[in-house]
């Protein structure tokens, strides 16, 4: 089982604190949607719309972070922010390797359905 690396997770935070912030609550907002998608409530709500509303606030306020760590700039290119965002994932993953089922969906999202994160991602940044 692969462990955390506090020394990356130090440096991450120290030279992007706010995406570093950010992107804790943006994994976790993942992994819950990977989790609670097709899923109902005992009462039969659906545990995914939830979860996807918590994953798309989370990842407009991870671009927002990345704009003020200076990653991305607020007019960029939705392609662009994507890639950037792909970049910080596998930072992040890299640091806490153990959150696999939200970095699953993360490529998913990111790099399968590209078209549709780009889209997304563009409203996000109007």
């Amino acid at each position: 089982m692969a462990t955390t690396d506090w020394n990356l997770a130090s440096e991450f935070g120290e030279e992007y604190p706010h995406t570093f912030t950010a992107l804790q609550g943006f994994v976790m907002g993942m992994a819950d949607f990977a989790n609670s998608r097709g899923k109902r409530s005992l009462f039969g709500r659906d545990k995914g719309l939830a979860a996807y509303k918590k994953f798309e606030d989370k990842l407009r306020d991870t671009i927002l972070a990345m704009v003020i760590d200076g990653v991305i700039q607020r007019n960029a290119e939705p392609s662009e922010v994507r890639k950037k965002l792909i970049e910080a994932i596998e930072l992040f993953s890299a640091t806490f390797p153990n959150w696999q089922d939200a970095y699953a969906f993360a490529y998913e999202f990111l790099v399968v359905d590209a078209p549709i994160a780009e889209a997304r991602i563009q409203s996000i940044m109007r």
